[in-house]
């Protein structure tokens, strides 16, 4: 079982060192929103159209994530498994393309590889918390299609826009091929919420 902890921004690698991009944050920020959406939408017996959910903030432990996305996902772990070794080949093959590259001279090879191998285990951790957050939104999206749920609302913030856009962008491709719209409204209490309608 891989641990799912804050790794950090993406990272940008090349010969002239190491950069930090804040505006692509870590999926484990958004992995904690989409499981209490997933939680959410699924802890009834009966199916309802229309859901709101109101945040938690809950403390995102490894046993509760893979006892959440394990009850939806049958082998689960060797799916994950199996997507963080492609990750993996992925640097190697990043190395072998820097190696390939004649332009640079060997020093510039040695230090860009050099931040390669520095930076993998985070790259790695980073990776792990975008494959259980796909997994995630995986199974929001097969309980909307299960429920037919057709209306889905959460808080107005950051974390939970991303986590809709994400819902939203996916419902709407070829393979689920939803009319959807997401929208920001006030609810009855005035409170600023986003809405997600799913085959309008």
């Amino acid at each position: 079982m891989f641990k799912v902890q804050y790794a950090g921004p993406k990272v940008e690698i090349s010969h002239h060192g190491v950069k930090y991009n804040d505006a692509k944050d870590d999926k484990y920020v958004y992995l904690v929103v989409a499981l209490e959406i997933l939680q959410g939408i699924d802890n009834d017996y009966e199916a309802r159209q229309s859901y709101t959910h109101h945040f938690e903030n809950k403390v995102l432990e490894d046993e509760n994530l893979n006892k959440i996305l394990n009850s939806y996902e049958d082998h689960l772990e060797e799916r994950v498994e199996e997507e963080e070794r492609n990750y993996e080949l992925m640097i190697e093959h990043e190395i072998d393309h820097v190696q390939d590259m004649q332009h640079l001279t060997k020093v510039d090879k040695e230090v860009w590889i050099k931040n390669i191998e520095l930076m993998k285990a985070y790259r790695i951790q980073r990776e792990i918390n975008k494959i259980y957050y796909g997994h995630c939104i995986k199974d929001i999206l097969q309980v909307i299609k299960k429920k037919e749920i057709k209306e889905l609302t959460t808080p107005f913030n950051k974390d939970f826009f991303h986590v809709m856009n994400t819902i939203n962008n996916v419902l709407s491709t070829d393979i689920y091929g939803k009319n959807t719209k997401l929208t920001e409204e006030k609810d009855k209490d005035d409170n600023l919420v986003i809405k997600l309608y799913i085959n309008i």
